[in-house]
C-alpha cells in the first residue's frame, strides 16, 4: 500500500502557521506556483490561517471600495487583454478543508494525476525517499513530496535559500520543535536544523524550496556534489 493512502482524513489543528506577509502575498495572488500550491495545502487543513486569510481579503476589498473609478482609453483596454491572452492560467486556489481523497488536500490532488498509487519514489538518503512534482523549476522553486521512515534523521543541512515545508502525515521534530500534520516550517539562510521523523509512522511532507540545501557533516560535500548532479 502505498503511504499516502494512510494519510489521515482529520487531526488536531495545527499549531505552526503561514507567517502574515506569507498570506498576503498569496491573497494578491503574487506567489509562483509551488509556493502557491503548499500555501494553499496547508490553508485546507488550518482553519486559523483560512480565518486570518479572509480577514486579509474583506481588509482588501475595503480598502478598494475608497478607490475612485478611473477612466481609460480603449487602447489601454486592448494592452490589458494582449497582457491577460499571454499568461498561462493561474493554478486554482482551493482552500477548502481536504477531507475526501485519504486526507490528501484538494490542491495536491490536482498533482497526481496518475494517481498517490503511481507515485515513483527516488531514494535520496537512508530512510528517505522523495518525488517531485510537475511543476516547472522556472516557476519559482521545486516542489516535492518527502517521505521520512520512522525515527531516520535527514543530514544536518542549512539553506542557501528559503524553503517552506508542510506536514501531511507523521510528524518530525528539529531545532524549531514538532511539527505533525498540518504544520508548516519555513527555513532561510539562518537556519541550521535535523529533522528526525517520529516513530509512529513515516512522515510525509510537501515542501518547496528556491536553492539546494548546504548539507554540514563529515559527508556534507559528496551529498551537497550528489544533490547538484540531481536537481
Amino acid at each position: 500500500m502505498n503511504d499516502l493512502t494512510a494519510i489521515p482524513a482529520a487531526t488536531q489543528a495545527p499549531t505552526h502557521h503561514i507567517p502574515a506577509e506569507l498570506l498576503l502575498d498569496y491573497a494578491a495572488g503574487s506567489l509562483a506556483e509551488p509556493w502557491s500550491l503548499v500555501v494553499a495545502c496547508h490553508l485546507s487543513l488550518c482553519p486559523h490561517c483560512r480565518a486570518e486569510l479572509a480577514a486579509i481579503e474583506r481588509v482588501a476589498g475595503a480598502m478598494l471600495d475608497d478607490v475612485p473609478p478611473q477612466s481609460l482609453k480603449s487602447s489601454g483596454f486592448a494592452a490589458i487583454e494582449a497582457r491577460l491572452g499571454d499568461q498561462e492560467p493561474a493554478p486554482a486556489r482551493k482552500a477548502a478543508s481536504g477531507r475526501r481523497g485519504g486526507g490528501i488536500p484538494a490542491p495536491l490532488r490536482e498533482y497526481l494525476k496518475d494517481g498517490i498509487d503511481r507515485i515513483d519514489w527516488r531514494w535520496s538518503g537512508a530512510g528517505l525517499h522523495s518525488w517531485a512534482l510537475p511543476v516547472p523549476k522556472a516557476r519559482g522553486g521545486m516542489v516535492s513530496l518527502l517521505k521520512i521512515a520512522p525515527g531516520a534523521a535527514m543530514p544536518l543541512h542549512t539553506h542557501r535559500g528559503e524553503e517552506m515545508t508542510l506536514v501531511l502525515s507523521g510528524g518530525f521534530t528539529d531545532e524549531g520543535g514538532a511539527f505533525t500534520r498540518g504544520d508548516v516550517e519555513i527555513a532561510d539562510g539562518n537556519t541550521e536544523h535535523r529533522p528526525v521523523a517520529m516513530n509512529d509512522g513515516p512522515c510525509i511532507c510537501l515542501a518547496v524550496t528556491d536553492a539546494p540545501l548546504n548539507f554540514r557533516g563529515s559527508f556534507g560535500w559528496v551529498l551537497n556534489q550528489w544533490a547538484r548532479l540531481s536537481s
